[in-house]
């Protein structure tokens, strides 16, 4: 009885194991997926391809620019606010980028993009480098498209430029 009883609890953790092997395997090909939108989304930024920027992000998109208590921004007040940008910088260019998936409540791997690195910027007029420390999250749905995007910045840089 007790052999029946201890068998029944090694089978029982090896399943449930198992089970989670399985959602960690799933996720990290998610992830792998996602991964490869991620990079196309910063590459089309960097190449000031508005379209092809565009065509990565839903419809639907709840984007969150790095304002404290901020609403959500619109893909159409993304795309605007992207186009401003391009049009601002000679050149950007996203340096020490590192790519991490996200984790669950759990600390397990989650399908979402994090993205870290250094915003090097041309400005057009006064051909001046401008940076920003960056980190993003993207969630990106089965159809391949960017349907939340969190970003947090160190402005302070980019500011003294402004203020010139």
């Amino acid at each position: 009885m007790k052999n029946n009883i201890f068998y029944s609890i090694i089978i029982c953790i090896a399943l449930v194991s198992c089970n989670q092997q399985k959602a960690t395997d799933d996720n990290l090909a998610k992830f792998n997926k996602n991964l490869v939108v991620a990079k196309q989304f910063i590459e089309a930024f960097s190449a000031k391809d508005s379209i092809k920027e565009a065509s990565l992000l839903s419809e639907d998109l709840l984007a969150y620019g790095p304002g404290i208590g901020q609403d959500s921004i619109s893909k159409d007040n993304i795309m605007k606010g992207d186009k401003d940008a391009m049009n601002t910088y000679s050149k950007t260019e996203l340096t020490n980028a590192k790519y991490f998936p996200g984790l669950d409540d759990d600390y397990k791997i989650s399908p979402v993009v994090r993205i870290y690195g250094t915003w090097i910027f041309k400005f057009a007029k006064s051909v001046k480098l401008g940076k920003m420390k960056f980190y993003a999250e993207l969630k990106i749905n089965d159809a391949g498209k960017i349907y939340e995007y969190r970003e947090w910045c160190e402005l302070a840089d980019m500011n003294k430029e402004l203020d010139k």
